[in-house]
């Protein structure tokens, strides 16, 4: 009985001794690998070191966007002893300005891991880092910075909470921008508390490259600012403006209104967040006529000073009426841009064909995409030759029966006005790394040449005429001289254009001798002003006055001028103005001389009978002007100083009191061209 229980003792031992003997050795000889890296790695921590993303910078090298160095910092609850979180909470009580009961609370209320602060700024965290104490951990944890708001925010995008550039720059770039994370090694106890750093095996992170935009940071502030003024000044549901060197496509500044913060985009609707400079489209109108006659220009079909038949400003073509906002009975070639005469335009583009046509437009680069060092471009749209009806190339010749994005006719602007050549729009100008070496460098990149030098100067001729004597007046500066175009076009509403709903547009470059700056500005459905050379042209003065004031530069190697008081009389060139009841013709000025134009005697204000139609406002104060237009309900705007020489909306004119009535004033007989579209 004894040596049973013995013999079953024994058994015993010897069978878990073999089953232990053979787990042994599928541990030690089979599973040695896999548990020896275990082990290391339950004694060993590898922590990951963020790269800090790289800036951008404006062409001067003003940073526009940064990472900022910040860390959030934790308490591992299994690693404290008893008396730790008081010492914790003492600690960041101290340095982060709030109660010690706070920090214990924060504590107390969680399990394992507890997040005390989250993106701890520099020198505060540097304080924090210094304390050694058990369970107390921190990781680095960057931030996106843009130090000027929402400063150029279309062109510099935004970053996602993991720093991935998400649009504009930050996504264009994210790869040149986003650094490579390091690596350092930790050996830990038993219980995870650091015991030494690995210094062999520790890898250092290398920052992201620094990104150099063609943008001018000034230039940009200045736009932007002179932008929004306009946005309330003409009640605009939104606007887009460009600034580019013509030369090179050099985007100088780009803005868009509504904008937001990229460092708070999440807090701004998608609507405000698309760059619509590159994003929309729209039928462009009358700027597009410089466009057009460029085309016959360099087809040698017409000739400045050719008179063309305008009708009286009404013309039936093809059983469709066209008509202009001024009527003339007859314009020169060069009238035709300068009064913006659609009946004109319509009538020269007949003497193109329609491949012809087609061909110009594509090569200026209409509805094809720039190729701009910028997100989410449109292509635009333009229909093939085969698909024009009868009237396709009359409204063409004036902007319709197109869409354009602005980037596209600004940068066919810039090949209509530096010697005809299409260049690619840029807005990277290089690359360089974290020691500032320029590791890549942007060049400008012609695409191909759509007009003759010759075309060119003779465009660049014709649209300073546009701003001296025609549309475009209010955007002509004191002493340089500028050329452009203004437009207007109607918004299609339910399928029909709407006269209630426009886009008012300019375009216009300087030094008109020597083009170094091109802007465009398009407002979008003002409530106040409607057409371009009443919203946008006063704008793009604005802009560009504040500008060559900032930057002397541009008017080096430039023609000053210098303009007699009686400026307006000498620049005016009219061939008749008409008014309900009355039609007054009037000589055509070639030669410098007085004009003044028969206007009905001024009445004063208690003699207003209709108070329908716009009264006269010539000669009058302006104060006493804008009582008459207060009495009215008229919105206006005023410039000038002295007595009231011209208005905007003619004498006699049925009053829409949606619409602003610009009033100039200056020393008596001035007068300017009514024709503003």
């Amino acid at each position: 009985m004894n040596n049973t229980r013995a013999i079953f003792v024994i058994g015993t031992f010897l069978l878990a001794f073999i089953i232990i003997s053979a787990r042994l050795y599928h541990i030690q000889i089979n599973k040695h690998e896999y548990y020896s890296i275990l082990a290391e790695n339950q004694q060993n921590y590898v922590r990951k070191i963020k790269a800090e993303r790289g800036v951008i910078k404006d062409r001067e090298g003003t940073i526009l966007s940064y990472t900022r160095d910040n860390a959030t910092f934790f308490v591992d609850k299994r690693m404290m002893k008893k008396n730790l979180p008081d010492s914790i909470a003492s600690a960041f009580s101290k340095i982060m300005k709030k109660s010690k009961s706070y920090y214990l609370n924060l504590i107390k209320s969680g399990s394992k891991i507890v997040y005390l602060e989250k993106k701890i700024p520099a020198d505060k965290s540097a304080l924090l880092k210094e304390l050694s104490i058990d369970g107390l951990g921190y990781t680095e944890d960057y931030s996106r910075v843009y130090p000027y708001g929402s400063l150029a925010s279309h062109i510099l995008g935004y970053v996602d909470k993991d720093m991935k550039g998400t649009n504009g720059i930050e996504k264009i770039c994210n790869k040149q921008l986003t650094g490579i994370d390091g690596v350092y090694f930790i050996e830990k106890d038993v219980k995870g508390g650091i015991i030494s750093f690995d210094n062999n095996q520790t890898k250092a992170s290398i920052p992201g490259n620094s990104v150099v935009l063609t943008i001018n940071k000034t230039y940009q502030k200045i736009l932007e600012e002179e932008l929004a003024k306009g946005i309330t000044e003409f009640a605009a549901k939104s606007a887009t403006a460009i600034i580019m060197n013509p030369n090179t496509g050099e985007i100088l500044s780009l803005c868009n209104f509504p904008d937001y913060d990229p460092a708070n985009y999440n807090l701004f609707e998608a609507d405000n967040r698309r760059n619509r400079a590159l994003t929309d489209t729209y039928e462009p109108g009358s700027t597009f006529k410089a466009i057009t006659m460029s085309m016959m220009f360099e087809k040698n079909v017409v000739n400045e000073n050719e008179v063309i038949d305008t009708e009286n400003g009404e013309y039936l073509f093809k059983k469709v009426r066209i008509r202009d906002s001024h009527k003339y009975s007859s314009l020169s070639v060069r009238e035709v841009l300068e009064q913006s005469s659609n009946v004109g335009m319509a009538k020269l583009s007949q003497r193109l064909d329609d491949e012809e046509f087609y061909k110009y437009l594509r090569d200026f680069g209409f509805s094809i995409p720039t190729a701009i060092d910028l997100p989410s471009e449109a292509p635009g749209y333009l229909k093939l030759p085969s698909k024009f009806s009868a009237i396709s190339k009359a409204f063409l010749s004036y902007g319709y029966e197109i869409s354009v994005t602005p980037i596209q006719l600004i940068n066919a602007y810039s090949a209509l006005i530096n010697g005809g050549n299409l260049y690619k729009p840029f807005v990277v100008k290089g690359i360089t790394n974290s020691n500032g070496i320029e590791i890549e460098k942007n060049e400008p990149q012609k695409i191909r040449r759509v007009v003759s030098e010759s075309t060119s100067k003779k465009m660049r001729d014709l649209m300073v005429g546009v701003v001296e004597h025609g549309t475009g007046k209010a955007a002509i500066l004191e002493n340089v001289l500028v050329g452009g175009k203004t437009g207007t076009s109607q918004l299609l509403v339910n399928n029909s254009y709407s006269s209630n709903a426009h886009n008012s547009s300019f375009v216009g470059y300087f030094p008109a001798d020597n083009p170094k700056i091109i802007m465009l500005i398009v407002y979008h459905s003002p409530v106040y002003g409607k057409y371009g050379g009443l919203v946008a042209a006063p704008v793009f003065a604005r802009v560009a006055n504040r500008i060559i004031q900032a930057d002397i530069s541009i008017l080096d190697g430039s023609k000053k001028i210098e303009r007699k008081e009686d400026l307006f009389e000498n620049m005016i060139t009219v061939k008749s103005v008409e008014i309900p009841g009355k039609k007054k013709e009037l000589k055509k000025f070639l030669n410098p001389g007085k004009i003044s134009i028969d206007r009905p005697s001024p009445k004063p204000s208690s003699d207003i009978i209709d108070n329908s139609l716009m009264p006269d406002l010539s000669n009058k104060s302006l104060r006493d002007g804008v009582a008459m237009l207060n009495s009215l309900g008229m919105k206006y705007r005023s410039e000038g100083s002295g007595r009231i020489v011209w208005q905007s909306i003619l004498p006699g004119s049925v009053i829409d009191k949606t619409q602003v009535c610009v009033i100039i004033c200056g020393s008596e007989n001035k007068k300017i061209p009514v024709n503003i579209n």
